[in-house]
């Protein structure tokens, strides 16, 4: 209930604190851009289509079963296991939100991130899910803004992006929730391989007089033991620059009195002027060694100016030179027709160039669609593959494509995200959907799972099997998309 009063809050602060710039009020909404319960909409209503966007951020649309994990139906039936810590595999621990998790490196398990008692918080377990290691941190002051205007005056900073690092150890990114300057700066902070916090660095910035806050989205490490994380900004008006898309590199230094410390070589914003919220929400090396990210580069809508994240914009394809940041390319994309927008959510390497999933739009009176993207390695468009969004009657079925993978025998790709069937604010729902295509984006199958909610990630298991993560909950699929009993 907090959480929707949250919500609703947070809907009245930004009607008394934002212009309209659009002719018709249903058309003020805003896009998911951040993991935390400040998400309000998901940008797909000229009609208001919905408040919640079924990724999980508040918890899943329908009750996850928190302390369960569950197999649900549609692609075949699944068990139901207690989740106690310490005992059975994929279990996260009670009381906390996982956002992302990633397969380690150096071993066969998963590093889990989220929040817990509104402070970051990691969870590492073994390859079959069996719990290894649990550590909350608050070690990062206070999060208390006196903003007012319904904003609750405590805050909090959620884990939001990790990886493994090459000594075992892990690098962690941040976010602040709600996403306002008055609260707090975000932190990157390492740690050894027992979760210890072997430095942090505060994400401080001014634009003119205006504080800036960064929300990361992701974050690696690189070959050459480097990090860097992407996301995107909010309170860049000091230089007009609003809220951008950012990357950032940063290096490990060991100080004379032996301790370590976390050094920005370098920060870069990418995106227009002209709107709110550019976003740049995954990255990985390519081969070559420099750095791919996506994520969406907004600009206005056709007779509409920006409000607030809505706004049209194309699938933000970069690609940066790691030892400076310098732009080598820029590529913008929708697909061979012009939507009213598009954008990337997830990036995999080819062997001969990258595949990209995210969503679509064609223009105001359509849904958002799923959408996966084949781009060559200068970042040119070879194919697009697109879902079955539509408009039937009154009911809109839209899609979304969250996470993408290449198949085990690297034969096909596997898209996961949601479909919403929506009718109106209060009467809609989200299921988890999987799709799979050949390589030259020839669809092979699609499965919707009747359980809520949406999945978040996708990635490689064995037995040539693949994992699936839903908020709190993981799936076990095979690779005709039946869920494991």
């Amino acid at each position: 209930m907090n959480k929707v009063l949250y919500i609703i809050l947070t809907l009245l602060l930004f009607s008394l604190t934002m212009i309209s710039c659009s002719p018709d009020d249903t058309e003020k909404i805003n896009e998911p851009i951040s993991k935390g319960g400040d998400t309000i909409n998901d940008g797909l209503d000229p009609v208001g289509e919905g408040i919640n966007d079924g990724l999980d951020t508040v918890g899943d649309v329908v009750n996850d079963g928190v302390g369960t994990i569950t197999g649900g139906t549609g692609g075949g039936s699944g068990t139901v296991v207690s989740c106690e810590v310490n005992t059975n595999r994929f279990c996260t621990e009670h009381g906390a939100s996982v956002w992302e998790f990633e397969k380690n490196k150096k071993d066969s398990g998963y590093a889990l991130v989220g929040s817990k008692d509104k402070r970051p918080w990691i969870q590492i377990v073994d390859e079959n899910g069996k719990y290894q290691m649990s550590k909350g941190y608050n070690v990062f002051g206070e999060y208390k803004s006196n903003f007012g205007n319904g904003l609750p005056s405590v805050g909090q900073l959620d884990g939001s992006a990790i990886s493994q690092t090459k000594d075992g150890g892990y690098i962690v990114g941040t976010y602040v929730n709600p996403r306002h300057p008055s609260y707090g700066y975000t932190h990157i902070f390492k740690t050894n391989k027992q979760g210890e916090i072997e430095w942090k660095k505060e994400l401080k910035y001014k634009s003119g007089k205006t504080n800036v806050i960064h929300f990361v989205e992701d974050i690696i490490e690189t070959e050459s033991g480097d990090f860097v994380a992407v996301g995107y900004t909010s309170g860049d008006s000091g230089n007009n620059m609003k809220g951008q898309g950012f990357m950032l590199k940063m290096s490990e230094e060991v100080q004379p009195s032996g301790n370590k410390e976390g050094k920005i070589d370098w920060i870069k914003r990418f995106g227009s002027n002209a709107c709110v919220f550019d976003t740049l929400e995954d990255v990985l090396e390519a081969d070559d060694n420099n750095l791919i990210a996506v994520g969406k580069f907004e600009k206005a809508c056709p007779k509409y100016a920006c409000h607030h994240g809505y706004a049209c914009g194309d699938m933000y394809f970069l690609k940066i030179d790691p030892a400076d940041g310098t732009t080598l390319i820029a590529e913008k994309h929708r697909n061979f027709t012009k939507q009213w927008w598009a954008s990337g959510h997830s990036v995999i390497k080819m062997d001969d160039g990258y595949a990209v999933g995210g969503k679509i739009r064609d223009n105001k009176n359509t849904v958002v669609n799923s959408a996966v993207w084949k781009l060559n390695n200068s970042g040119k468009m070879v194919w697009n593959w697109v879902g079955t969004g539509r408009i039937e009657g009154k009911v809109h079925q839209q899609e979304y494509v969250k996470s993408i993978t290449l198949s085990h025998d690297s034969n096909s790709i596997l898209a996961a995200g949601y479909t919403r069937f929506f009718k109106s604010v209060r009467n809609q729902k989200s299921n988890v959907m999987v799709w799979s295509m050949d390589l030259n984006g020839n669809g092979k199958w699609g499965k919707k799972y009747e359980m809520g909610g949406a999945v978040q990630r996708i990635t490689r298991y064995k037995n040539n099997h693949y994992l699936l993560l839903k908020g709190r909950l993981f799936f076990e699929m095979d690779s005709n998309g039946e869920l494991i009993k």
